[in-house]
């Protein structure tokens, strides 16, 4: 359970989280700062229908009516460019998916391999002379895992 309480200030809070951990253990954690919510659709039904505080706001109660499936979507930089044959592909059929199935695209591969894709301006990549830096970074890929439930 997610109770929420309002600041000082009038603005609404997370003031206690109560959980079970698999063990069946029962839990309180009080003066929390922040929550961030991982959860798939089953667990933020869940979640929402056993806090009645979050139940009250609008953005809770649409989030936990979704019906869909759980995606995990990730983004990641590495320090070299990674050759494949092919810049985008599928996940499939692999024992550790645990059900789940995937894409993913080599960025640096199927465009550009800018500052751009790196979150960066071209001006902020400088060197020590402050000069703009041309050099190519290593690659980019983008991944999707959908059915990812059992990942999480």
């Amino acid at each position: 359970e997610i109770s929420v309480g309002e600041s000082e200030d009038g603005k609404n809070m997370v003031n206690q989280i109560t959980y079970q951990d698999a063990s069946g253990k029962t839990t309180t954690m009080r003066d929390v700062d922040g929550v961030i919510l991982a959860l798939g659709c089953k667990g933020m039904e869940s979640v929402v229908r056993a806090s009645p505080d979050l139940a009250k706001f609008k953005e809770f109660s649409l989030a936990a009516s979704l019906k869909g499936i759980d995606v995990i979507s990730c983004r990641i930089w590495f320090d070299r460019i990674v050759p494949t044959r092919t810049p985008a592909n599928v996940f499939s059929r692999f024992e550790a998916l645990r059900g789940a199935g995937g894409t993913f695209f080599m960025l640096d591969q199927l465009q550009e391999n800018s500052p751009d894709l790196w979150g960066e301006d071209a001006a902020e990549v400088l060197d020590e002379d402050d000069e703009v830096i041309e050099s190519t970074r290593g690659s980019v890929v983008a991944c999707d895992f959908y059915n990812a439930g059992g990942l999480m």
